[in-house]
């Protein structure tokens, strides 16, 4: 069904975002995209249908497999209906490979490397790792547990609820990409309260503007074939074209 626009709240880099209700937002997917902190920016067709797609089908595969997350319903193919919830300031990103900003850090002397993973672009970590960063500052920066818990933003319980579950989410995605021949090399996700103080999956999953997903068949030759937004990042390809395969190979359809 179609689903009226109600009350506009704000654009944010890849979404704009409307009230529907006291319970209720409503999120549409645009075909923006953004990188180093919105310094670049364009649009780019079918993006914004292609990720509300795919955030759909991953909350449902999450909530099936019995983790809370706010989403409702898609009324239409960029749409998404959410519970509204008091959203913890506060970003997690789960790394399986060095790649990114854990990489630049260590470059310029201002992180350590896990045991066990090399100075490299997709460089395994072994077990993996989680990290923290901040979220309505305006460059995010990552933060240490002491700072959270200081900050008042989480305590030490629902620190290890939200590791606990991103884990989860992390072996759900990795099991499912890897019968696709896709490589999770690193996701970030946002959690947020309910009304009753619950804490659950906010904002998107699993999609490329989140998440770094590389062709499992090219890594194994030595070769890191980016399916994600490092294409529009690092100028190496087209991004419509890298969505819509990451789309197809995940959902083994069109839309």
């Amino acid at each position: 069904m179609q689903q009226k626009k109600s009350t506009y709240i704000f654009s944010g880099k890849a979404k704009d975002v409307y009230e529907c209700s006291i319970d209720t937002l409503l999120f549409e997917f645009t075909d923006r995209v953004t990188a180093f902190d919105g310094k670049k920016k364009s649009e780019y067709q079918e993006k914004g249908e292609i990720t509300c797609k795919l955030a759909e089908y991953w909350f449902k595969v999450l909530d099936h497999n019995g983790i809370p997350t706010h989403y409702i319903e898609c009324p239409t193919s960029t749409s998404m209906i959410v519970k509204r919830l008091d959203i913890i300031p506060v970003e997690v990103i789960w790394r399986n490979y060095v790649a990114g900003s854990l990489l630049r850090r260590y470059e310029v002397g201002d992180t350590v490397l896990p045991e066990g993973a090399e100075p490299i672009e997709g460089s395994a970590i072994p077990d993996g790792m989680i990290e923290f960063t901040t979220k309505f500052e305006a460059v995010d920066r990552p933060i240490n547990i002491d700072e959270i818990i200081s900050n008042g933003w989480l305590n030490k319980e629902e620190i290890e609820t939200i590791t606990n579950i991103t884990k989860k989410i992390n072996e759900i995605l990795g099991q499912e990409l890897a019968n696709s021949n896709i490589i999770l090399a690193d996701f970030k996700v946002e959690y947020g309260r309910t009304s009753s103080g619950e804490i659950i999956l906010a904002d998107e999953v699993g999609t490329p503007d989140g998440c770094r997903f590389w062709k499992m068949e090219e890594f194994e030759k030595g070769v890191i074939k980016s399916l994600d937004k490092d294409v529009f990042r690092k100028s190496t390809g087209d991004l419509s074209l890298a969505y819509r395969e990451i789309f197809n190979k995940i959902q083994k359809t069109n839309i």
